[in-house]
């Protein structure tokens, strides 16, 4: 089987120059924090024009976007969803759950999931949405001090300003490692996978964003939203106290986690239950990479890594403290942190596109959108 050799990137043909572009003008500015995203945008949208009138950002001819940036995770990135439906459909070849996935069935359903008993009796779920766990890397976000890749920028800033040489080189390097990481982060292995109907809630949620309060009524302690600050980790940590529910039928000490707000809701119950267990779930989205087995040679056992210190969490009830990732000041660890982050994803990535090319020399599709093969 012939693997891939460089991953496959969703964004603009010229990206990573141009995002590299961008940040070191922010690195040569006396810039200022704004308190709102629409004035973060709008000093964003401000250089990045200026930039184009000079040059220094080039749009290829091909593409009809005038973006910076895009999200993977958005409906339109329909190459995209794509190769994630490809992924599922190759990952779940060899189970015995009968389920397949659809790309693109509607205009507004990027991944349909259904489950075939037989060819007279097809049954549709629910439709999948993309959400990225690398971390917010829309540009405007450098004009905002609450997300990871804003506060490493400000700290080599402010670690610049301080030489009486500014250095040029030192400018280059940080915006090259600042695009590497966003290129590499915005690939198939840089996403979880929500049924719709409870995406947008749960995105909000585990993030530095706050969903409307109506939404985290009942059990789900109001001021646990946003602990998770999109951190991968105790996202997996999440998952992981799902299928300890299920297995004990009691909520033990994680009553207070963001999921089980969105675990009432059918669709997350379907979901994570195509699953038998959290090592089930990890070995299928190929996570192996994001955990330590920390089982016995009987019977292994899942303990996702912390993306903090590299290590395997020594408990699986970390607590909700808030800001751990805003509270930072050490500029390696938060450094040493996105390089963690970037080589899980890299590794995921690999083995994903292996899997998806292996399975399609192995159906002789070449390529094809084999997912509607499959369906039929």
């Amino acid at each position: 089987m012939k693997t891939n050799e460089e991953i496959t990137s969703y964004e603009p043909k010229n990206f990573k120059e141009n995002y590299k572009a961008y940040l070191v003008d922010l690195l040569t500015k006396d810039y200022e924090f704004c308190k709102s995203r629409e004035a973060a945008e709008k000093k964003c949208n401000k250089i990045v024009l200026d930039l184009r009138k000079k040059g220094e950002i080039i749009k290829d001819k091909s593409e009809s976007s005038n973006k910076l940036y895009i999200d993977p995770d958005k409906k339109e990135n329909e190459e995209f969803y794509r190769e994630l439906s490809n992924f599922l459909n190759a990952a779940n070849s060899h189970r015995k759950n009968k389920l397949s996935f659809v790309a693109y069935e509607t205009p507004d359903e990027m991944i349909s999931v259904y489950y075939n008993k037989d060819k007279k009796d097809e049954k549709k779920y629910f439709s999948l949405h993309s959400d990225q766990l690398g971390f917010s890397a829309v540009p405007w976000i450098y004009f905002r001090k609450n997300y990871p890749l804003s506060r490493y920028l400000e700290m080599q800033k402010n670690k610049l300003d301080r030489q009486k040489n500014k250095s040029e080189e030192g400018q280059k390097a940080v915006a090259e490692f600042l695009a590497n990481y966003v290129y590499t982060t915005r690939t198939l292995g840089g996403s979880f996978l929500w049924p719709e109907s409870w995406y947008k809630a749960y995105n909000m949620n585990r993030g530095n964003g706050k969903n409307n309060k109506s939404d985290n009524k009942d059990n789900n302690k109001d001021n646990n939203i946003g602990y998770i600050e999109d951190r991968v980790d105790l996202t997996l940590l999440e998952i992981k106290h799902i299928y300890e529910f299920r297995k004990l039928e009691k909520l033990l000490p994680y009553g207070g986690d963001i999921l089980f707000q969105e675990y009432k809701n059918n669709d997350a119950q379907t979901w994570f239950g195509f699953f038998d267990s959290f090592e089930d779930y990890v070995d299928f989205f190929m996570f192996n990479d994001f955990v330590k087995n920390i089982g016995t040679s009987l019977e292994k056992e899942y303990m996702p890594i912390n993306i903090l210190t590299g290590e395997a969490f020594e408990t699986d009830y970390p607590g909700y403290k808030k800001d751990t990732l805003k509270e930072i000041e050490d500029e390696k660890q938060l450094k040493e942190m996105l390089e963690r982050v970037m080589d899980m994803v890299e590794k995921r990535t690999k083995k994903m596109e292996d899997l998806i090319n292996e399975y399609k020399q192995t159906n002789d599709t070449k390529g094809e959108k084999h997912e509607n093969i499959l369906h039929e």
